[in-house]
């Protein structure tokens, strides 16, 4: 990698089996890389999608990619295991769509100021449960027992001290960052499992697509925690050895390449990468999130209705439309 000031921090977008939300989304993620060169970006792919490979090899996109499905845990194990020497990483799910990329040094500068070495980042109506909040810099920061995997951020040092996601969670390809979590909490790394900056919520839109792992019937608890997630937090684990199982490889794109694919935004399209019915679907939830961040009488007006042209049968839209009928 070439030398960069202060810090190196790794953005590492985890995917499985969706191309498509990486044609969407992962164009502003490699502008935020590119404009800051604390910043390297990857994608890890969980199993083997040809797909997704040969995407990531157009576009050069480093690209760390396994035989064997085995969940986003044993994914981010990997990353780990491959790239160990930055100072801060970033795992974020393919679903989640950037707005604001200083979001990335926002985080190593709340890290440093406050010593919490781990946050999380996901929708505020998720932020359920939490009683306790400090302020950092001027930022209000939530903490609480239980949260999403979809945007997190980590110090070297943190995953040193806790090490990495408990292989246990590969037999089901999903969970386990709950308990990764609570390791954070029990080695003094953090106040509290999740750890969230409330103003940052509205930095990313945050989607929620089918599962690619059909949904296990294994019997989860008030919390919404499963079974044997619940039994490894009951024992109270402070670290776990870095494991990784089946084989994978890394494409060889070096750090700093994805030049051209930050490129596609320099014409004013939010989506470039994709066209026709996809986009108008992509520009619709878009309008939807202008709708919901806008506080402006006749923006959320002007959004809604845009939302409504480039795709009406938007089952958010009617969602929204009820709601907000409902509110009235």
């Amino acid at each position: 990698m070439p030398p960069t000031p202060e810090y190196r921090a790794l953005v590492c977008i985890t995917t499985c089996e969706r191309p498509g939300y990486l044609r969407r989304y992962l164009p502003h993620f490699a502008r935020a890389c590119m404009e800051d060169p604390r910043l390297s970006l990857l994608v890890s792919l969980d199993g083997a999608d040809e797909e997704t490979r040969r995407f990531c090899d157009e576009w050069r996109v480093p690209l760390l990619h396994s035989e064997e499905r085995e969940g986003v845990g044993l994914s981010k194990n990997r990353v780990l295991e491959r790239f160990p020497d930055f100072d801060y990483y970033f795992f974020v799910e393919d679903d989640v769509e950037l707005l604001d990329g200083s979001i990335f040094p926002v985080h190593v500068e709340l890290a440093r100021a406050s010593a919490i070495h781990h946050f999380s980042l996901f929708a505020r109506r998720r932020i359920r449960d939490y009683e306790r909040h400090t302020t950092v810099d001027g930022r209000r920061i939530a903490h609480g027992p239980f949260g999403s995997a979809s945007f997190n951020f980590f110090t070297a040092e943190g995953l040193r001290q806790v090490g990495g996601w408990h292989p246990l969670f590969a037999q089901y390809r999903r969970w386990g960052h709950t308990e990764h979590s609570y390791r954070f909490l029990r080695a003094g790394l953090a106040p509290a499992p999740f750890n969230v900056v409330e103003d940052l919520t509205e930095a990313c839109i945050w989607h929620i697509p089918p599962a690619v792992t059909r949904p296990n019937l294994l019997p989860a608890d008030a919390d919404e925690i499963v079974a044997p997630e619940r039994e490894l937090i009951d024992r109270e684990l402070v670290h776990v050895p870095l494991q990784t199982i089946s084989p994978y490889g890394f494409n060889g794109v070096p750090f700093g390449e994805p030049e051209r694919l930050a490129a596609t935004l320099e014409a004013g399209e939010r989506y470039p990468l994709v066209g026709g019915r996809e986009r108008r679907r992509c520009r619709s939830d878009y309008r939807l999130w202008q709708y919901r961040s806008s506080t402006a009488a006749p923006r959320r007006a002007a959004a809604l209705l845009a939302a409504a042209w480039e795709w009406p049968g938007n089952p958010r839209l009617r969602h929204t439309v009820k709601l907000a009928l409902g509110r009235g």
